[in-house]
């Protein structure tokens, strides 16, 4: 079986430069056949349909990636009805209803007031429906849904039975009171966080347009984009976003950035004119929502609101179906397991109680004890306060967290599909590189050599034509501010350019001295721009021809090329250097610029009628440069973040809508791809590329106009890899990348921040958008928002989600390990009839007084060792595994008891004379209410000494839960070394032993929680069960850690 056919590095090296902002290819064109014009692929109507997802039939057939059996929307089927673009301008007329002026279409009138009044009506305002939100009080009422919720209401409803069946013991009342207080404060916690999120969320809307300028009446007026409909004539400038899906119907060196919604980052050039029968591809549209970068244009309105592209795709997003969080289901199976033991315990003595013929109303509450015994009532607000500390310590990292319970999520992550433009780059296009005087130099002034490098006299005019030829300019409303915040009116090549000369000296100066009597704009037929300027030179005004544009045409301009700022011939030796440079940049990924000059003659002055359709001035026999490329480069955490991820077993994967020669780039540039593709091995080898065993080739570089062929085996032997870039992806193909990774079981994050990236955002375990140049459809989709836009928040994120992880693990075993001690003296109570050794009351200020923050402060434990250097969690490994439920019930709940019931029978023993023997097979006459004399004491002395052993046996459990909460600090590190540096579990042990003596020593709280003052004997015994549980699990993480796949592994929890 062979692999889809894939991309090397080293190959098309030129054709996506020699473009400029055109439209790539997959041409096999190497660097060798510089020069070359490129060519547009034109891709057929099938063809079409299987780069946007299939045909309609395939897709009812395969559809894998949807959970949903019915969907109300298709984009694909959308995307074949926009077909405004193949229209002649009388037939769009017609269609629309519309006026345009088939001669003069820039001069075209478009709509009446009274006539788009009435389309409104049938069309609707302009604008994307929301998303549908939940009322803030609906989501409140949903806290008390979830399992653990549930659980405890239940319990608490079980409690309230129980007291309406034997109102004689209130303390069945305190108790469903106090699960359904801690309900209710724990819903409050959680939904205030997530309320917190939502009003960050309703600040990020910055994408819509607000006005923009359309024909009304004949007239040209500033209206309101949300009131644009169907047939209306716009007019776009450089700086406006396109205010609706439009016809171009007049253009003038119009490009408009579609990063934002086909992943691209080259602005794309705009026409009158059809080039592709795709929408997505032809250059006679524009999309709602879509920045202009360069020129202007006039368009007629297609689509508005929902029917737009932009729409389409956040219908897309809204259909696919988001999943459980790996924690989710994890908590919904331990409160499956927890309710199956606590109902099956429960129905068990029930029928024991029957069987032994006790009344029944005293054995359905004593059956509802038993269930209620077994719930972890701390559990909750402890895993929902480790959930909010951690969403908040990720607050302070300029990570947002929509969901509580997707923070565990990116600790599990194993694969993380990340969009390329924006996310892992900048977005933003700069001059990297630069090649003069047989030399590639970089582009940094503050280094040393470059220093050197821009005092010397070639770089000065190549300087001085990147300046002077160019249309860009700063916006004078941030003319002000700092380089890098400066707003730049002009497409992404020229702002690149303007910015890198604005850092060496003012353009605005150089401009003003030398100024442009004369201008050709860049066009994609003749693929350069000119510009003639009026230079003081010498005393006399002369001017210099500048020429700027695709290398290999600027260069067949030239007979000469700039050495050492003086013109010489050009040689074979400059045209094989100028290639090589030219194939080493554009190897790189980067867009290449050529740079050219000529001083003209005295004849050619600024008055001088230059016109280049009649050709009456120079444009052979030019003086060659140099070259300048550009690129959009990686942010500069980001190489550093993704070893990070590497080294923490997790794979990145690149999905992007860019060029794959783009993409291979960047991904090699970031650490994405590291290995030799099969194209790179079949070019070491001198052979061809079906030749060449896919299994050799570490990495894989597959193409969107691929993956809907592939089959399950093309998948598995795809994603089988650890190097994977997918290019020229469509929305729905994102989505069926995602849904493959899941099906092999990986636990999949999706960072991005574009409109195409929302529906994969959707339906990954976990999706990461962009805060700042994130589209509003991105975030709402997404689980995680990272403000700051850094790629390597990820990492932050991926080793808190490992740590809360860890630390759940840790607070939960700490929390059940108390269930078998208090659960025993029921069992004790029903079997041996043994008077109850520690009632529900101080049952509940275990669970929600003493443990509390114990359990809570395991959040801020610091991880054991370097966490992220392990692999991701094999996802069979259970939060509440069967070793912990062990570990926890069994081991340290058993030794909890036998300290407590150790404390029980002495205090009957040495202070009230009663062996063990003599507090058995006694409950059901002595030690009650009416119960008659026993050994000499009175029923009111009875309930006394219940109460001392109660309170001796609660003494009991808690100090040796001191020994507890140690021992799980740590799962195999030494406690020496873990050290307690986590003063919060610190704190957490003293107000433990705080609230003890207060219940213990305190007589005016005796009555409520039926506790007694007991001897200091009874203080001391049971921290020998607490060195002992500390000394012992030392011994076992010592086995544990000399060989860790012995027999002492099976006790790694």
């Amino acid at each position: 079986m062979e692999l889809p056919k894939v991309i090397g590095s080293d190959t098309l090296v030129i054709a996506v430069e020699v473009d400029d902002d055109d439209a790539a290819t997959d041409s096999n064109t190497t660097a060798s056949d510089i020069p070359v014009r490129f060519q547009q692929v034109k891709q057929s109507t099938s063809r079409h349909l299987k780069h946007a997802g299939g045909s309609v039939k395939k897709k009812k057939k395969q559809n894998r990636f949807r959970k949903e059996k019915t969907k109300k929307h298709d984009v694909q089927e959308d995307v074949l009805k926009i077909h405004e673009h193949r229209l002649g301008l009388a037939e769009l007329a017609a269609e629309l209803g519309t006026d345009i002026d088939f001669k003069t279409p820039k001069n075209s009138t478009g709509l009446t007031s009274i006539k788009a009044a009435e389309l409104r009506e049938t069309f609707g305002p302009n604008s994307l429906t929301p998303a549908k939100q939940t009322p803030l009080w609906l989501k409140f009422l949903g806290e008390f849904t979830g399992f653990f919720p549930l659980l405890l209401e239940i319990g608490g409803v079980l409690c309230f039975i129980g007291y309406g069946l034997q109102p004689s013991d209130p303390s069945n009342l305190y108790l469903g009171i106090i699960l359904w207080v801690v309900v209710i404060i724990t819903a409050i916690f959680a939904f205030s966080q997530e309320a917190k999120s939502t009003r960050i969320m309703a600040g990020f809307m910055n994408m819509t347009p607000q006005t923009c300028k359309v024909m009304r009446d004949g007239a040209l007026t500033d209206t309101n984009a949300a009131l644009l409909v169907p047939g209306d004539v716009v007019h776009v400038k450089a700086g406006d976003r396109v205010p609706a899906d439009i016809r171009i119907l007049y253009a003038a060196n119009f490009k408009v950035d579609n990063s934002s919604l086909t992943g691209e980052s080259e602005a794309q050039t705009c026409t009158e004119h059809a080039t592709d029968d795709n929408p997505m591809e032809t250059h006679n549209l524009a999309f709602y929502s879509t920045l202009a970068m360069s020129g202007d244009a006039v368009g007629v309105v297609v689509r508005t609101g929902d029917r737009t592209m932009i729409g389409q795709i956040a219908n897309l997003a809204s259909t696919a179906t988001a999943g459980d969080t790996p924690l989710q289901n994890e908590i919904k199976r331990f409160i499956k397991v927890i309710s199956a033991v606590a109902i099956s315990i429960g129905v068990i003595f029930l029928a024991v109680g029957f069987g032994l013929k006790i009344n029944w109303v005293a054995n359905v509450v004593f059956a509802i004890g038993i269930i209620v015994a077994n719930v972890p009532e701390g559990l909750l607000p402890t895993v929902t306060v480790a959930l909010t500390l951690t969403a908040r310590r990720m607050a302070r990292k300029n990570v947002l967290v929509k969901n509580l319970l997707a923070i565990e999520t990116l600790g599990a992550t194993t694969t993380i599909c990340s969009d390329k433009t924006g996310t892992l780059t900048q977005n933003l296009m700069t001059a990297v590189h630069m090649y003069f005087d047989d030399e590639i130099v970089g582009t940094d002034p503050i280094t040393t050599v470059g220093a050197t490098q821009f005092k010397r006299a070639t770089f000065q005019h190549l300087h001085a034509i990147a300046a002077l030829n160019s249309r860009a300019t700063f916006d004078a409303e941030t003319i002000d501010e700092p380089l890098a915040r400066r707003k730049i009116i002009g497409d992404a090549s020229e702002a690149a350019l303007l910015r890198f000369c604005e850092e060496l000296s003012p353009v605005a100066t150089m401009r003003l001295a030398n100024p442009k009597v004369y201008e050709v704009p860049f066009n994609s037929a003749h693929k350069w721009q000119l510009s003639i300027h009026s230079v003081v030179k010498a005393g006399s005004d002369r001017c210099v021809l500048y020429i700027k544009g695709a290398p290999e045409r600027v260069m067949t301009m030239c007979n000469r090329v700039m050495k050492s700022g003086e013109p010489v011939p050009i040689g074979k030796s400059d045209v094989t250097a100028y290639e090589q440079a030219y194939e080493r940049l554009a190897g790189n990924g980067e867009r290449v610029l050529g740079f050219a000059m000529l001083e003209l003659s005295e004849q050619f002055n600024a008055d001088y009628p230059y016109d280049i359709e009649q050709n009456n001035f120079p444009l052979t026999d030019l003086v060659f440069v140099g070259l300048i490329s550009l690129m959009d480069p990686p942010r500069q955490s980001v190489p550093e973040a993704i070893q990070k991820c590497h080294e923490a077993g997790v794979r990145v994967i690149m999905v992007t809508g860019d060029h794959p020669l783009t993409a291979v780039a960047i991904a090699r540039q970031v650490g994405i791809i590291s290995g030799d593709t099969v194209e790179d091995i079949a070019k070491a080898d001198g052979m061809e590329v079906t030749a060449v065993d896919p299994a050799r080739a570490e990495a894989v570089v597959v193409k969107g106009s691929e993956i809907d062929n592939l089959k399950a085996e093309d998948w598995d032997a795809i994603l089988a890899k650890k190097q994977i870039v997918f290019a020229r992806t469509s929305p729905e193909q994102k989505l069926t990348i995602v849904s493959e990774c899941q099906r092999r079981g990986e636990i999949v994050a999706v960072t991005g921040d574009g409109v195409n990236d929302s529906p994969a955002l959707k339906k990954a375990d976990l999706g990461c958008a962009m805060g700042i140049t994130g589209s509003d459809v991105s975030k709402e989709a997404a689980d995680l928002v990272l403000l700051d836009d850094n790629f390597a928040s990820i990492v932050t994120g991926i080793e808190e989600g490992r740590i809360i992880y860890d630390n759940l693990k840790k607070s939960i075993c700490y929390t059940l390990s108390s269930n078998s001690a208090e659960l025993l003296p029921f069992i004790l109570f029903m079997l041996a009839q043994m008077p109850l050794a520690l009632n529900a009351i101080l049952i509940l200020c275990i669970d929600l007084g003493t443990d509390m923050v114990p359990a809570i402060s395991f959040a801020y434990e610091r991880p054991e060792s370097d966490i992220m250097r392990r692999k991701p969690r094999n996802q069979k490994h259970r939060l509440v595994s069967a070793t912990l439920g062990i570990y926890s019930y069994v081991w340290l709940g058993m030794v909890q008891a036998i300290a407590g019931f150790i404390n029980y029978f002495l205090i009957f023993w040495w202070e009230y004379g009663l062996s063990p023997r003599n507090v058995v097979m006694v409950s059901t006459k002595y030690f009650r209410d009416d119960a008659p004399d026993y050994m000499g004491y009175a029923a009111a002395e009875q309930l006394e000494i219940v109460s001392a052993g109660q309170t001796a046996f609660f003494v009991g459990v808690v100090l040796t839960r001191i020994g507890v909460g140690i021992v799980c600090k740590t799962r195999q590190l030494s406690l020496f070394r873990q050290g307690f540096s986590n003063w919060v579990f610190n704190m957490g042990i003293l107000i433990e032993l705080g609230l003890v003596v207060l219940l213990v020593n305190m007589p005016w709280l005796h009555p409520i929680f039926g506790t007694t003052s007991i001897g200091a004997q009874y203080w001391f015994l049971p921290l020998i069960w607490t060195s002992f549980l500390v000394a012992t699990d030392e011994l076992r993480q010592y086995l544990l850690r000399r060989n860790p796949h012995g027999w002492v592994r099976r006790t790694y929890w």
